[in-house]
């Protein structure tokens, strides 16, 4: 799920490549769970986390409730539903298992999304939660373009504050995080942290990884083209020739979906 304020060109430009890197390395222990199944893939975004499903052998559904990311390369892209991950048009225990990467910071009841998330799951279905551990200080390029932004004008929303101050801190604690699958009613919940370099290293595909985050990428979207070009390059410059490559602290959380209850008819 990504927020309103991010466009499918920005994000596919250098993002999207970041997403699927950390998706593809944190399913890795999951291929005996996703592998010829049906997996609804949640807060699907552009796709990211559907290829790296589709790369472990499961067969995905995307939920996203942004029809422009959703509509994004269509022809190639599993089928798709815009929806609310906190409110799924789906029946119980429809999916064989439910991915959930990078989402749960993006809503204000993380609890609601986990039980969703474990209804629509038939019974002992994996439910897997990816979210950033913040155990890593924050690349470098992305203050260096925030910086460049803020001499522009630029500062950040409200709700980009709330995400990065209040939601991801809440998600990236491995207690919290076991809690919330808990209350959710999921079974067996593990907290795992895997580090991941995403292999991008060169200056420009840095830049262009910051230029797709959401809470920036409307302004830069904004800008003429001529300004926008210039933000790039100084950013570039900025950087040097020999930048830190971006790599990330993950919390993968694995548990289970339980049986559904059902009230008899009468």
């Amino acid at each position: 799920m990504h927020s309103p304020y991010s466009t499918p060109e920005a994000w596919m430009a250098g993002t999207e490549r970041v997403y699927e890197a950390l998706s593809r390395s944190a399913l890795t222990e999951h291929t005996t769970d996703l592998s010829g199944r049906r997996v609804l893939d949640l807060g699907a975004g552009a796709g990211a986390t559907s290829r790296a499903v589709r790369a472990v052998g499961g067969q995905s559904i995307a939920v996203d409730e942004s029809w422009s990311m959703l509509y994004h390369d269509r022809d190639v892209r599993p089928p798709a539903i815009v929806a609310d991950a906190c409110a799924l048009p789906l029946a119980d225990d429809v999916m064989d298992a439910t991915v959930a990467a990078f989402v749960l910071s993006h809503v204000v009841d993380p609890v609601t999304l986990l039980r969703e998330a474990g209804r629509v799951t038939a019974s002992e279905g994996a439910v897997i939660v990816i979210s950033f551990a913040r155990t890593e200080p924050r690349p470098p390029v992305a203050g260096i373009v925030e910086d460049l932004l803020r001499d522009r004008g630029w500062s950040p929303p409200p709700w980009f504050r709330r995400l990065k101050d209040e939601q991801e801190p809440t998600v990236a604690d491995p207690e919290q995080l076991e809690s919330m699958a808990l209350a959710a009613g999921l079974r067996s919940p593990e907290v795992a942290t895997r580090r991941v370099d995403t292999g991008v290293e060169h200056p420009a595909d840095l830049v262009a990884w910051r230029f797709g985050n959401p809470g920036i990428a409307s302004f830069i979207v904004a800008m003429s083209a001529h300004d926008r070009e210039r933000l790039r390059t100084e950013a570039i410059e900025s950087l040097g020739s020999s930048p830190q490559p971006l790599v990330f602290d993950l919390r993968v959380l694995s548990s289970r979906a339980v049986a559904t209850r059902r009230i008899p008819s009468a």
